[in-house]
């Protein structure tokens, strides 16, 4: 998915797959992911990162990440409220200090290894590793 100026691999995750396992619009989830994404790259930060929509057993939340500084990694963890007419929104949870469920970790690892494996390994981010990394996707359950 392009958007805010970056490219980010998309992810979903249900609690209930059984009750709903339906995959959201890609115009519903840029925008949802636009408003987490609020400001520009800047200095230090890659075009690249991955995003994960949790349909979750309380509530459902949206995680956005972007690598910075060749091996860092920016996170934000937002959960859905419904407004009066009915519209989702995310927005930062009640507890800030939380980063991910242990469900959620385990993509991140696979992102962190694809990471590793297909830009830090090449010392570089070029066009080619960019490429590789973005082509690196998790698919199964976890």
């Amino acid at each position: 998915m392009h958007t805010a100026g970056r490219t980010l691999k998309a992810y979903a995750m249900f609690a209930q797959p059984e009750r709903d396992s339906t995959l959201p619009d890609p115009e519903w989830l840029r925008r949802h992911t636009a408003s987490v994404l609020t400001d520009p790259p800047g200095e230090g930060d890659h075009p690249a990162g991955f995003l994960i929509l949790h349909r979750g057993m309380q509530a459902d939340y949206l995680l956005v990440s972007q690598w910075y500084d060749a091996d860092m990694l920016k996170h934000w963890v937002r959960g859905s409220t419904t407004d009066a007419d009915g519209a989702t929104r995310f927005a930062p949870l009640g507890q800030p200090d939380l980063i991910a469920c242990v469900w959620e970790l385990e993509v991140i690892k696979f992102e962190r290894d694809a990471w590793v494996n297909t830009v830090l390994a090449q010392g570089k981010l070029d066009e080619t590793a960019l490429d590789a990394y973005l082509d690196t996707t998790f698919s199964g359950w976890v």
